[in-house]
């Protein structure tokens, strides 16, 4: 049932209808939980609400979000694996949108160095 809200969500998105897509992000959110609030699908699912936000220009509510998704992913994956490099990409992607260019930049180098290990 996630699944669904998510794909929902991402189409309402591309539709250039963000307030009816961050409700079916919420709705995805709702039922990936039921599943374990430490699953993979409300990490991924987290991410695009938090991109939804961002893409608003509501950069308050985008940042807990983000941060939120960022510090799950690290949790399930390890904070070194590059399945965290799409989070902190999008993360510094909020903060260069909202004038934080140093906080963005220190992300980025992070991005980087996981995604360049081998």
């Amino acid at each position: 049932m996630w699944e669904r809200f998510n794909v929902a969500g991402q189409q309402y998105l591309s539709q250039g209808k963000p307030s009816e897509a961050e409700t079916q992000f919420k709705l995805a959110i709702a039922e990936a939980e039921k599943l374990g609030s430490e699953s993979h699908a409300v990490a991924g699912v987290l991410l695009n609400l938090a991109n939804t936000y961002r893409q608003q220009g509501k950069f308050a509510d985008a940042e807990p979000t983000y941060k939120k998704a960022l510090a799950m992913k690290e949790r399930q994956s390890g904070p070194l694996h590059k399945d965290v490099v799409p989070f902190l990409e999008n993360y510094s992607r909020m903060l260069k949108s909202a004038g934080r260019t140093d906080e963005a930049d220190k992300l980025e180098k992070k991005a980087i160095a996981i995604f360049s290990r081998k």
